[in-house]
């Protein structure tokens, strides 16, 4: 079903119909330019946290992971803004301009624990603000006699996220690295090309067309029954995509990025060697590529032989992604095992999951926006970012979950770094072992730094009691000085070891790939665009 409306005109009337709106290279340069800034942020900031303020692995992964929930639960207040109350336009303006100064405070004065949680707020707030409303004023260009091209002109969209957020994921990391440019230059060029994006959404002002809030009517058309069940039809199918978020963060300056850390996988391309953070590079080129592809040979082939809708794309790119963790957590295990991996593998597992998000993320863009009652177009797109919310509270959670503490634990330094624990058996060699506020210092590559982070089991004396440690990253061995702050302290391990931690999250979308195939069997399309 298809339903049309004369709400708003386009701003070019005299557009041609085969061709885009004029307004469109306005909205695509704006996200490149934005997706730049928030990737580049994204692509660094758990290597931050271990590096620079020594936070563990799992801490660092979880804090990202709120950051993110921040960035897509606050979409629901950018939607009710504009749709209810000042319009797309507006609304973006305001919270870029806060997104652009949360970026300049993370740059300026993101070395305290407390600045930098004030940062990432303001940082997820503005972000956030402006998301639903971005790519549905993408859509609000189009009328019924051009939607032909509103595929096609989401794909340039999501090229611009890809294009932009590649250049960020490459540089952002290499400033980072740098000592003559460090932390301050690495979120600082970001904040540069957030004011940067802010400009030039403003100077296409004139182009834009327009779809005004609707005030009180927005309320009524929302808490109409067959809004309502529309809404509770979407929501069920965004509870599988968020399962699909949960994978797919975790190669986002997430996990993935931290297990490149290792100086047991070989970096080294052509002779170049890349940055843990570089890597990830890869995901936004393979999105180049695959997404054309996709859209004008695989798909206009398959549908020779059976149809093509929304929903089986996303089905199918659900089952594909669980292949990416699949390869993941072979890498894994190679490095838990002490065994040396080229990073080509998880290229390799970035080329699948890349797949799979052509088929889910793509595709739930815009199915969303044609889903969604006119009025309420923003708030639908919400919902839908809502769901990479949720994915990323659950890589949280079970990062918060996944800790072990070990009670009556304590430090012995020297030469080499001991832990002594009531039972030794309970570890193994290459096991992941959490230390925070132990008050000691250990010396790595000739620096000294505080005994806290993450590090990895080297040898267990079970007769002895005792966990010999090595740097997570080096894999060097430990040279500690000080005494453990029992009352502060904490050692702790994971309760999902090496590869049990991928396996886990794969075996979750698996099952629920599954079930989601008799799930959207019973769902009922229908399709909103402008009317001409």
């Amino acid at each position: 079903m298809t339903a049309t409306t004369p709400e708003s005109a386009a701003a070019d009337p005299a557009q041609d119909n085969n061709k885009m709106p004029s307004s469109i290279k306005y909205i695509v340069s704006n996200e490149l330019a934005e997706r730049f800034c928030y990737y580049g942020i994204n692509s660094i900031l758990a290597v931050y946290l271990t590096s620079y303020l020594h936070y563990t692995e799992s801490s660092a992964v979880a804090t990202q992971s709120m950051f993110k929930v921040g960035a897509f639960f606050f979409p629901l207040v950018g939607a009710v803004v504009a749709d209810a109350l000042w319009g797309k336009f507006k609304t973006i303006v305001v919270f870029s301009s806060i997104y652009a100064a949360g970026c300049a405070a993370l740059a300026l004065f993101g070395t305290t624990e407390l600045a930098l949680g004030a940062s990432l707020f303001f940082i997820g707030f503005g972000t956030g603000g402006i998301k639903p409303c971005v790519s549905t004023n993408v859509g609000d260009q189009f009328t019924s006699k051009n939607s032909h091209l509103i595929e096609r002109a989401f794909s340039f969209f999501y090229l611009a996220i890809n294009l932009g957020s590649s250049f960020s994921i490459y540089l952002c990391p290499e400033l980072l690295d740098d000592p003559n440019w460090g932390p301050k230059w690495a979120f600082g060029v970001p904040a540069i090309m957030m004011t940067v994006a802010t400009l030039v959404f403003i100077s296409g002002r004139s182009k834009y067309a327009v779809v005004p809030p609707a005030g009180k009517k927005w309320l009524r058309d929302l808490l109409h029954p067959r809004t309502l069940r529309l809404m509770g039809s979407l929501l069920i199918i965004y509870f599988f995509v968020a399962a699909f978020w949960m994978l797919w963060d975790q190669s986002n300056g997430n996990t993935w990025v931290l297990q490149m850390e290792s100086a047991l996988v070989d970096k080294t391309f052509f002779g170049h060697t890349f940055l843990p953070a570089q890597i990830q590079v890869v995901n936004g080129i393979f999105i180049l590529i695959f997404a054309p592809l996709f859209s004008y040979v695989v798909y206009p082939f398959i549908s020779r032989f059976t149809a093509v809708t929304p929903l089986r794309k996303i089905g199918a790119g659900l089952f594909i992604t669980v292949g990416s963790f699949l390869i993941v957590a072979w890498i894994e295990r190679q490095i838990f095992s002490g065994v040396r991996v080229h990073a080509a593998w998880q290229v390799l597992a970035y080329a699948v999951l890349s797949i799979g998000e052509v088929l889910v993320s793509i595709t739930a863009l815009e199915f969303s926006y044609t889903q969604a009652p006119f009025t309420l177009k923003s708030f639908i797109m919400a919902l839908f970012l809502l769901s990479i919310a949720a994915g990323n509270l659950g890589i949280a959670a079970v990062n918060k979950w996944m800790i072990r503490p070990i009670p009556d634990a304590s430090i012995v330094a020297g030469e080499q770094t001991w832990i002594q624990v009531p039972v030794a058996s309970d570890f193994v060699v290459g096991q992941k072992v959490n230390l925070s506020s132990t008050g000691m210092i250990v010396a790595i590559e000739g620096k000294d730094k505080p005994l806290q982070g993450t590090f990895v089991a080297a040898e267990v004396d079970t007769a002895g009691s005792r966990v010999r440690l090595i740097d997570n990253v080096t894999r060097q061995s430990l040279v500690s000085s000080g005494t453990f702050d029992a009352q502060k302290g904490l050692v702790a391990t994971t309760r999902l070891v090496g590869a049990q931690y991928f396996l886990f999250f794969a075996e979750i979308l698996g099952f629920l790939a599954f079930i989601y195939i008799f799930v959207a069997r019973r769902y009922k399309e229908e399709s909103y665009v402008r009317a001409a």
